[in-house]
């Protein structure tokens, strides 16, 4: 039985709390584990089951004395845990742990026992002012040149790889042969290719050969010298020249679609000229730059309210989600655990490590989850049935009580994002730059 429980705050939204149990309660405890191990004990002389109590206790008491008590903590721990105040309630990846428990055993009869547990709880904080902040955000202009890019970026991705006999340019596409030779000719080294396929002036190599494929036609060969940098990664080379055979075994070019109104129908059957395909493609350039300015917006708002209420989750809260974010990279990539953390190792890391780079980003999305649940139910956001009917997708396959659930969750996810919009709207922003589109879509500013 609870004689009495106190709980303390402890930093980074951890508490600690402590019980004291009375010493009948213990004692009956312990009573009635002895009686119970008493009916199945085997003492020589006796037979099973007729030993004496003061006997068996004798023999075993302290260690059924031990159980009985530890069982007794756990019980009333939970029992604790059901009647505190909800803002002091374990989070669910946070296991309450057992404050000095060599300090407690062994355990003394006929007293009072007080034992202390520490766990992690939600973090509490006062929502910071959310609307009618001032704050600034980047605007973009879309000029004839960047539709001029995207256009192109579409006849460059419908072009067709045809075979030259020319000599090789910058942008060719080529399949080559290459390997190390030693002084008589020989080929020698780990890392020489056959039927290695390079875009000229695009594709990396080992050997960073680029330039030398200029000018050599389909079946050229040639021997070259190639001097290597001091810095070069690999120190078998660095500062060094080695001999480097090339046989050239196909030059390919990309056949780029003329601008014309029949590409432009190509692109789309709506388009009948290439004015047509023009406007579309700004159209779809800003729709694209107004999506990146809103996130942008977001941002702003994301890091003026953590400024203002600089939360401190507790650790169980940031090893639960880069777990979660190391579980989703791993399922994503068709990986179990395992196999996910010896491909890190490999590559002289450890899973742990990665957790700690993640660190402050996965604070930062901490906090920000928090606030956001709080403006959630501060302000009134309604989920119509087609936007729930929308997000649900198919139902056919789930039962009432599993959907009824689906559609809780769902709901409240959906009351979340609108809570992003809301955030944009009732703030306002001034320009602090103006930035071209591939600043604001490329530039360090997107990262």
């Amino acid at each position: 039985m609870i004689a009495d429980k106190q709980i303390k705050e402890t930093e980074n939204s951890s508490v600690e709390l402590s019980i004291t149990l009375t010493a009948q309660s213990i004692e009956d405890a312990y009573t009635a584990l002895l009686k119970k191990y008493a009916k199945d004990i085997t003492i020589k002389g006796f037979r099973k089951g007729k030993a004496p109590l003061n006997l068996i206790e004798r023999k075993y008491g302290e260690m059924i004395r031990e159980e009985s008590t530890f069982n007794e903590l756990e019980e009333n721990l939970k029992v604790a845990l059901d009647e505190v105040e909800d803002k002091y309630k374990p989070l669910a990846f946070s296991t309450p742990t057992l404050i000095n428990e060599e300090s407690l055993t062994p355990f003394k009869p006929n007293t009072d026992l007080t034992y202390t547990v520490s766990y992690d709880v939600m973090p509490q904080f006062e929502t910071p002012e959310y609307k009618n902040l001032e704050l600034e955000a980047p605007t973009v202009e879309i000029t004839d040149e960047d539709v001029d890019k995207e256009i192109e970026k579409l006849r460059q991705q419908n072009a067709f790889v045809v075979s030259k006999e020319d000599a090789a340019v910058e942008g060719d596409i080529v399949t080559v042969d290459f390997a190390q030779l030693d002084e008589d000719g020989n080929e020698i080294g780990d890392f020489n290719k056959k039927d290695a396929v390079i875009t000229i002036g695009k594709t990396q190599n080992y050997f960073e050969l680029d330039n030398e494929f200029i000018g050599m036609k389909s079946g050229d060969s040639k021997t070259i010298s190639k001097e290597f940098a001091a810095d070069f990664a690999d120190e078998t080379y660095a500062g060094k020249t080695i001999s480097i055979k090339i046989d050239m075994k196909e030059v390919k070019f990309n056949d780029v679609p003329e601008l014309d109104d029949e590409f432009a129908q190509d692109v789309n059957e709506e388009y009948k000229t290439v004015e047509d395909l023009k406007k579309a493609t700004k159209v779809k350039l800003e729709e694209r730059a107004q999506q990146q300015l809103k996130d942008l917006k977001y941002q702003a708002v994301v890091d003026a309210l953590i400024e203002k209420c600089p939360i401190v989750p507790p650790k169980s809260m940031i090893d639960a989600q880069a777990d979660q974010q190391i579980n989703n990279i791993a399922r994503s990539n068709n990986m179990d655990m395992d196999t996910f953390a010896k491909i890190f190792e490999m590559q002289g890391q450890t899973l742990d490590q990665l957790k700690e780079t993640w660190t402050p980003s996965i604070i930062k999305d901490i906090n920000m989850g928090l606030i956001k649940e709080k403006i959630k139910d501060a302000e009134t956001f309604e989920v119509t049935d087609e936007e729930l009917t929308e997000a649900l997708g198919d139902t056919s396959s789930y039962k009432a009580d599993q959907l009824d659930y689906l559609k809780e969750m769902i709901t409240d996810e959906l009351k979340l994002q609108k809570v992003n919009d809301f955030l944009i709207e009732n703030n306002t922003f001034k320009e602090s730059k103006k930035l071209s589109y591939d600043e604001l879509m490329n530039g360090p500013v997107a990262e």
